[in-house]
């Protein structure tokens, strides 16, 4: 079985478009027939791996983030009420739409056709990512699937809230900083323009702070499109780089040097990894294993890499201590909990603690990092609407003197 997609109309003249399961393109006309469309147009719909930068652009959208934490928690709730598996993901399908129907379609028909569940979401690595994959070919092995997805369901419901809570910290100061660009924008090309005007047409000589702010502001004005290109291009430049492996691990070192923002991004990667380590353990994945899905399901470049380097330090007979503890990225505290969880055979739970611990502390900080910014940004907007005023009111002033004098 292979999915179609469609552009048809019904006898009303209303275009549809949506996907359809066939055998064949033949077939899939067929049907379409016989609700009464007129087609006018039927394609395969191919499944394909994205390139790493599309993927990496991909997986860290959040399009279809919460209707993939719906669809494993329902997926959950129903093979463990007994529902057959091809019935529970029917069942996800009918409450789906837009790309993920279509991926949670293919997903189906796969399955239908033989192939495993994890092997089918493989096939659509932009919606489903390393964790799921890998958990999810667990627990068809070993036989828990219903309680393999109600693990991923908590983790990613758990995830989902860390990072809403940390996005909803940051959203006021990042209003305030856009405000602040357009208060100044519109003060430096609207405003003071027409003030300084004035002062211009009287003859007498400016003060260094007006000629200063009469320059930015005719630099605005004549220039304002080559700035604001430069500008994007730069942004568009550093993106790009960002997105490199190279480049992205630059700008985690960056990141985690910066007070308090560093120290929150490490633990909110971290409590990520260790809700995902401790997932994969209870679900009875190997510690080497679990550590390769983790390194694979993160986005943080040098935790990956610590991730990666533990895994050859492992399998090349060192300790879990000496393959932890050189990694700056790794804490101290998560150090410890590998080695005691190692030597208590509890890792799973342990790092389960250490990761909801982790995730409130990065909670905190959030908070915290919201309290230092936004007087910071204040001042800033504070400062430069000073400054305009300063410039724009000293020649007024030392004219006045003038004529007092």
């Amino acid at each position: 079985m292979a999915t179609y997609a469609y552009r048809a109309s019904d006898k009303q003249g209303n275009r549809k478009r949506g996907t359809i399961s066939a055998a064949s393109g033949r077939h899939a006309r067929q049907q379409l027939r016989t609700q009464g469309l007129t087609i006018e147009s039927v394609k395969e719909r191919q499944s394909t791996t994205p390139s790493p930068v599309s993927q990496y652009a991909r997986n860290r959208s959040t399009r279809y983030r919460s209707q993939l934490t719906i669809a494993v928690r329902e997926l959950a709730t129903l093979l463990q009420a007994g529902v057959p598996l091809l019935d529970a993901l029917d069942s996800i399908l009918t409450q789906s739409r837009g790309g993920f129907r279509d991926a949670m379609l293919s997903v189906r028909d796969k399955v239908a056709s033989g192939e495993s569940l994890g092997n089918a979401m493989a096939s659509e690595r932009h919606i489903f990512d390393e964790m799921i994959i890998g958990m999810i070919g667990v627990g068809e092995h070993v036989g828990n699937l219903d309680e393999v997805c109600e693990q991923v369901a908590e983790f990613r419901e758990r995830s989902n809230e860390l990072k809403d809570r940390v996005v909803s910290a940051m959203l006021y100061p990042a209003i305030i900083f856009a405000v602040s660009i357009a208060v100044t924008v519109f003060l430096m090309t609207a405003v003071v323009p027409m003030l300084l005007q004035n002062l211009v047409e009287i003859g007498r000589p400016l003060p260094t702070p007006t000629l200063v702010l009469k320059w930015l502001s005719d630099t605005l004005l004549d220039h304002g499109i080559w700035v604001c290109s430069a500008t994007a291009l730069l942004a568009a430049s550093l993106l790009g780089y960002s997105m490199t492996a190279k480049g992205r691990r630059k700008l985690d070192e960056i990141i985690l040097s910066t007070p308090v923002l560093g120290t929150l991004v490490q633990k909110q990667a971290l409590s990520r990894i260790a809700i995902v380590i401790s997932t994969l353990l209870r679900s009875g994945v190997e510690l080497v294993d679990a550590l390769e899905i983790a390194e694979r399901s993160s986005t943080n470049g040098l935790l990956k890499s610590a991730l990666a380097e533990m895994q050859f330090d492992l399998r090349n007979g060192k300790n879990l201590l000496e393959a932890t503890e050189r990694h700056r990225i790794i804490s101290r505290a998560m150090c410890q909990v590998f080695l005691l969880g190692q030597q208590s055979g509890q890792l799973d739970t342990m790092l389960s603690r250490l990761g909801r611990d982790y995730s409130r502390q990065a909670e905190l900080l959030a908070n915290r990092l919201t309290t230092i910014v936004e007087p910071v940004l204040l001042l800033f907007l504070s400062v430069v609407v000073g400054f305009i005023l300063f410039a724009t009111v000293l020649p007024i002033m030392e004219a006045g003197n003038v004529l007092a004098g």
